[in-house]
């Protein structure tokens, strides 16, 4: 009986442990100070990706780009310029807004997503939640709606006006497209993005 137990509970560990190692973070990539891991996501070929790169200048400042949704289709990734409608908005840090992304060969996208900025926790650190919301309005036969887009920001302060800026993300973005030829988008996306807010507070 004792060898029973035995037997189980190391068949456990080594389950714990391939499942622990299939969805381990992969640093898929390491360029300009930028870095950006991949991992799948459960039950999905899908991938997810978290991104970090370290940003000279004062939180506030950066606080205060990163909730002017008015500039968001200038800097985020394969947005269409002027495609940015505030579909909602409760406050200056929660509110609800609308994106069109176009890539070739596909047909356009469109996100609906919700906007919330955390106050900073006790180390400082102001977590901003982004959770699609595909119903709020209605669809438009021109765009494919993204169903799923879970992710957040995390500003960590540093000292000295130095800011480690974090982006992880899960993204489903619906229609027909190959489960390979979305995950170029897990490390593509987070990378333009971070290096986009590193050259316009450089």
């Amino acid at each position: 009986m004792k060898n029973r137990i035995l037997a189980f509970i190391a068949i456990f560990i080594l389950c714990i442990s391939i499942v622990y190692a299939e969805n381990a973070w992969k640093l898929e990539k390491n360029k300009d100070g930028i870095k950006i891991w991949t991992r799948k996501m459960v039950n999905s070929n899908l991938k997810e990706y978290k991104g970090s790169v370290i940003i000279q200048t004062k939180t506030e400042k950066l606080l205060a780009f990163l909730k002017n949704y008015s500039a968001f289709d200038k800097w985020m990734y394969k947005a269409d310029v002027g495609s940015l409608k505030l579909v909602k908005k409760v406050n200056e840090n929660d509110f609800y807004f609308r994106l069109t992304m176009s890539a070739p060969f596909i047909k356009s996208r469109e996100s609906v997503t919700h906007f919330v900025m955390n106050q900073a926790d006790e180390n400082g650190i102001i977590l901003i939640n982004l959770t699609s919301t595909p119903d709020l309005i209605p669809l438009n036969e021109n765009y494919v709606r993204i169903p799923k887009w879970v992710g957040f920001w995390k500003i960590v302060p540093l000292g000295n006006d130095k800011i480690e800026v974090i982006h992880q993300a899960q993204i489903a973005a619906g229609g027909t497209i190959p489960d390979a030829l979305a995950n170029l988008g897990a490390v593509d996306a987070p990378y333009s993005m971070l290096y986009s807010l590193k050259e316009i507070f450089r």
